[in-house]
């Protein structure tokens, strides 16, 4: 009975227990609670907004009253006191249950896009971080502009991986050196553009994407944004006339200032600096396909390249004037419009920036001018005769030397006559006591000799700082005046050699005014047919052709044609010189064609009168192999008895029978 009893009870307590467990299960108040932050951090060594907030910081985040699990959802079911590790890796954050409207942005832009591995090319956490996402105002932001560069940075880099490959790293580069970056970074200006003021945030767009903000019909607007007056410039401008008509090639924003390597016009590799600007220009001014669509004419960029200023602006000269110089920045005209700065009414003033004294007149020089048979025949003719005379004369000069050395060599070698002996031994057997051997002869005076000097200085700086600008495509002319500030101290040392030219001129033809035996002399240096008739005849003897050498006086037809030349070449290049020096004392009654002649003169004078000294002068005077390497007469002013002998017997006859004559009278005299 007591055994039935103790069953029953033992029965009932299992049903009670049994019935127990599913009772207490479905008890809301006994669910599962989801894991606080608190338990999260036991595991997890995080920073969040919460806690900065709790450890006392100042924090205004937008995450501040946010929860691990509200952002992980499917944590909500995991017991933390279980002990045991929760599900990993867990499902993606949905930002877009929050943050809607970024969201659908971001869904349209590049970052959004497989980068083929199953990955996209940007989420929410990659630009904004994760659990401790800051305000974008917070300095410490990875959006926070100061931050933005490296935050983008962090994928487009110039060697990303290969798991990531974000292109244009080589873009951010160029950035960080911008004038947009050294702003941001060096000088922590945070209204500088950065790439989401460009690019733009969550809506990130390829710039071949009509509606992005980088493509080239929204370009000026987003520069704009920003530069809003210089956007207005531009549109007034010629160039943004022609942009808001449609057109596709027209320049906007980054033709002429690049895209991420915008820099400051003042840097020498801006592409907009003096230096280069033309150069950016040209990228549209020497394209033929749009001068004929545009109506402008192609050869600007080559004409303003052989002018002065671009030939100073080629040799580094940062003052000159370049294409901003004169037709303006943005708001650019054509230069029929009276608002243009090359209007002709506004060219004086155009010029007085750089010029103070510019009038009217000094503004006409032309600045696009080319030489060329069609659009500018005169200086065109006027260059071609230069030249053939140029070439014509040098190769006379050549062959006059070889003519002469051959006929040193067929003397040497003692083919056909030998060399002439004027001074027959037999009737000037008195040689010796009327000439010792030691005696010199002038043969320069003083006034010739320092007169020589002038001109050899004069000569030599101006053929100096002449050249670079005539030759100014040569490469060794840029090493002759490489030096900063080389080529305007060029300019200045070339007016002071043209100015000492000038005065020696004066000096000289003072001379011959008031020096009766400076008039005499110059009677004596006019060519005559005698002195024509002797040198084809010394010639005709250097080839063997000539029994004899004739007999030359004090001066032969070479140095009188050399005297002449230094007239003419003087007069030429004084007066073309003066003429490119204060044009504006010329240009106001002048046709504008002879500006351009007086260039063409003045530097193919100047190159025939270097050409013909070196060639020419050099070799008779001091090359020559009987007096090698120099004659000294320049310095000293006197010859030696064997060069007056040899080079001018009929001078030295006649000195020799003056001397016989006197030495007979001085003994006629004694015996009487």
């Amino acid at each position: 009975m007591l055994g039935a009893v103790r069953g029953g009870c033992l029965a009932f307590a299992a049903a009670v227990l049994l019935l127990a467990v599913p009772a207490r299960a479905s008890d809301p108040s006994e669910e599962v609670e989801p894991p606080s932050d608190e338990s999260c951090l036991e595991c997890h060594e995080i920073e969040t907004a919460r806690t900065r907030s709790e450890s006392g910081q100042k924090v205004d985040a937008p995450h501040v009253d946010v929860t691990c699990v509200d952002c992980h959802a499917d944590l909500e079911t995991y017991d933390a006191e279980s002990g045991e590790d929760h599900d990993s890796p867990l499902k993606p954050v949905p930002c877009a249950d929050c943050h809607e409207d970024s969201a659908e942005e971001w869904q349209e832009s590049v970052h959004a896009h497989d980068i083929e591995n199953a990955t996209v090319a940007a989420g929410c956490a990659d630009c904004h971080g994760s659990h401790d996402i800051r305000d974008a105002k917070d300095h410490h932001s990875t959006v926070y502009p100061l931050n933005i560069p490296s935050t983008c940075e962090s994928c487009h880099r110039p060697n990303p991986p290969a798991d990531h490959p974000a292109p244009a790293g080589e873009k951010a580069s160029e950035y960080e050196k911008s004038v947009h970056g050294e702003a941001l970074r060096k000088d922590g200006l945070i209204v500088s553009a950065t790439c989401a003021s460009c690019h733009g945030s969550h809506d990130v767009r390829p710039p071949d994407e009509e509606d992005a903000p980088t493509s080239r019909r929204n370009l000026p607007e987003t520069c704009g944004s920003c530069h809003a007056g210089i956007l207005d410039s531009y549109l007034e401008g010629v160039h943004g006339a022609a942009f808001v008509k449609g057109g596709e090639d027209v320049p906007v924003c980054n033709d002429c200032h690049r895209e991420h390597a915008v820099r400051d016009p003042a840097l020498a590799d801006s592409s907009v600096s003096s230096s280069l600007v033309a150069e950016t220009c040209a990228r549209c001014h020497a394209d033929d396909q749009l001068a004929n669509r545009y109506g402008f004419m192609a050869s600007r960029s080559l004409s303003w390249g052989r002018s002065y200023h671009g030939i100073a602006s080629e040799y580094g000269e940062k003052q000159s004037a370049n294409c901003a110089s004169c037709h303006g920045f943005h708001n650019i005209f054509p230069s029929a419009d009276s608002r243009s700065s090359v209007n002709p009414d506004n060219l004086d003033k155009t010029c007085g920036r750089c010029h103070a004294r510019a009038s009217a007149a000094f503004a006409r020089i032309p600045v696009h001018s080319l030489v060329d048979r069609d659009s500018n025949f005169i200086p065109w003719l006027v260059r071609q005769v230069y030249t053939a005379l140029v070439v014509g004369l040098i190769g006379a000069f050549a062959v006059f030397v070889l003519v002469d050395l051959f006929g040193r060599f067929r003397i040497r070698m003692r083919w056909g006559p030998p060399e002439t002996d004027h001074v027959d031994p037999v009737e000037w057997h008195d040689e010796d006591l009327l000439v010792s051997p030691s005696e010199t002869f002038e043969r320069m005076g003083y006034t010739a000799r320092l007169q020589h000097g002038v001109l050899l200085l004069s000569f030599l700086l101006l053929v100096v700082t002449g050249l670079p600008v005539f030759l100014h495509d040569s490469e060794w002319m840029h090493a002759l005046l490489g030096i900063e500030g080389g080529f305007r101290l060029r300019s200045k040392l070339h007016r002071v050699a043209a100015l000492a030219l000038i005065g020696l001129s004066v000096w000289h033809l003072a001379i011959l005014a008031m020096v009766p035996g400076a008039r005499r002399w110059f009677r004596r240096m006019l060519i005559g047919w005698q002195d024509m008739k002797d040198f084809a005849h010394d010639l005709l003897f250097s080839l063997g052709a000539a029994k004899r050498r004739p007999a030359m006086g004090h001066y032969g037809l070479v140095e009188k044609l050399e005297y002449g030349a230094v007239l003419w070449g003087n007069l030429v290049m004084i007066v073309t010189g003066t003429i490119l020096w204060r044009p504006d004392w010329f240009l106001g009654w002048a046709p504008l064609w002879t500006f351009e002649v007086c260039r063409i003169i003045h530097g193919f004078e100047a190159t025939l009168a270097f050409l013909a000294i070196i060639i020419w002068h050099m070799y008779h005077v001091h090359l020559r192999p009987d007096v090698f390497p120099m004659s000294w007469a320049w310095l000293t002013g006197r010859i030696s008895r064997s060069e007056m002998r040899d080079r001018h017997p009929d001078e030295y006859l006649r000195i020799l029978e003056q001397r016989r004559e006197e030495h007979r009278r001085d003994i006629e005299n004694n015996n009487s």
